[in-house]
């Protein structure tokens, strides 16, 4: 199945990795069906479906891999045709035997993949692409059916060390820890930081003051009261009450001259703003693992988030700084006035360097390939 997310690269696309790091196996072709997603509602979990699907075909030639999509989002009475259908293409696909389903479940429908699955025969991988602000984990009949059904998977594998603290997981059923995968663009190393004295402060993605995309606001007001120098770029879209909440702070706060507000960029446009900058500025309540966190630190960028799992997960390995729900402004401000711009663009340099090898594609299918592997019966170990 060919990847509908693809750019128009196509096959001669260059894509990251390192040679000498590739992890082809020395195991017999395995067939993989990765499940997940919905190209009628592009986000996260398709794009991590179809960077898989063409880093797997790239440094892991001997697996057969194809991808379908689940179409469980959002699901009315509509739309499920479209899921059922998603099943009955699951069930023709295993015509030619799939080895492993890796399920990439965002929602409870996407977990009735794995009972088809397992009365298939087939072995099953899970990802949660889940936090624990998920309506999965919130609300108490849904966590037991989550963890209900999970139960049945051969193996669940995480997005980053410490998910498993953070949502609920069957006990029994063994882990390992996965990566995620970046896009291409970020495997560029960025260019030189520029001489300018002035602190560059970015913040992109869906806009909403549970993002944090006030809150930013708020820190340059506080920068500007304390007389650092600062230029900051806030990108995406928003409801048009945020909107204009944006607008009436930047007014208020005399903030005009030192923020720019742009629209969405997409690929290579955005992965070169967050390398243009020196921080991200991620205030967000919502997000676990956010993946623009991890784009940035690739880019060379510091993030600056709130104390969640996930991002807890990123500074610990490479750097950046957490900052407390209920002062995080605070916190925010404070940590950058006690550090010389200097200092920030020497760390973030040698971070963006150190992520991009972690996260390079050919390590990513390595870890992916080890948990595949741990799968097997002991017999053929």
């Amino acid at each position: 199945m060919e990847n509908p997310l693809l750019d128009g690269h196509g096959p001669t696309r260059c894509v990251p990795g390192f040679v000498h790091r590739d992890p082809t196996p020395v195991t017999p072709a395995k067939r993989l069906c990765i499940v997940g997603g919905s190209t009628r509602d592009p986000g996260g979990v398709e794009i991590f479906c179809a960077r898989a699907l063409e880093a797997v075909r790239t440094h892991w030639p001997e697996c057969d891999v194809l991808w379908l999509q689940a179409h469980s989002g959002h699901l009315t009475p509509t739309r499920l045709p479209r899921f059922l259908g998603a099943l009955r293409a699951f069930r023709h696909a295993n015509r030619v035997p799939i080895d492993v389903l890796w399920l990439n479940a965002a929602n409870l429908p996407d977990l009735l993949f794995v009972l088809l699955a397992k009365a298939l025969g087939i072995r099953v991988l899970v990802t949660l692409h889940l936090g624990a602000n998920s309506r999965l984990q919130r609300i108490a009949a849904l966590r037991w059916l989550c963890r209900t059904l999970a139960a049945r998977a051969d193996r669940i594998a995480l997005l980053f060390d410490g998910q498993d603290a953070e949502i609920d997981l069957p006990a029994h059923v063994p882990r390992s820890t996965i990566r995620t995968f970046l896009p291409p663009e970020s495997f560029v190393p960025p260019g030189a930081p520029p001489a300018e004295p002035a602190l560059r402060l970015i913040h992109a993605g869906r806009l909403s003051e549970g993002k944090g995309s006030l809150a930013i606001v708020d820190l340059c007001a506080a920068l500007d009261r304390a007389g650092v120098p600062f230029t900051a770029r806030i990108i995406g879209r928003g409801d048009e009450a945020l909107m204009q909440e944006l607008y009436t702070r930047i007014e208020a706060n005399g903030l005009k001259p030192h923020i720019a507000l742009s629209d969405w960029l997409d690929g290579p446009a955005l992965i070169a703003a967050l390398g243009e900058a020196d921080i991200l500025v991620h205030l967000s309540r919502l997000d676990s693992f956010p993946l623009i966190v991890l784009e940035a630190m690739a880019a060379g960028t510091l993030p600056i988030a709130i104390d969640m799992a996930g991002v807890r997960a990123m500074t610990a390995a490479y750097d950046g700084h957490l900052v407390d729900p209920d002062a995080a402004v605070v916190g925010a401000e404070a940590w950058l006035e006690a550090t010389s711009l200097a200092d920030l663009r020497r760390r973030g340099t040698a971070m963006g360097a150190r992520v991009r090898e972690d996260y390079s594609w050919a390590a990513c299918v390595a870890t992916l390939a080890a948990a595949i592997e741990a799968m097997q019966p002991a017999a053929t170990a």
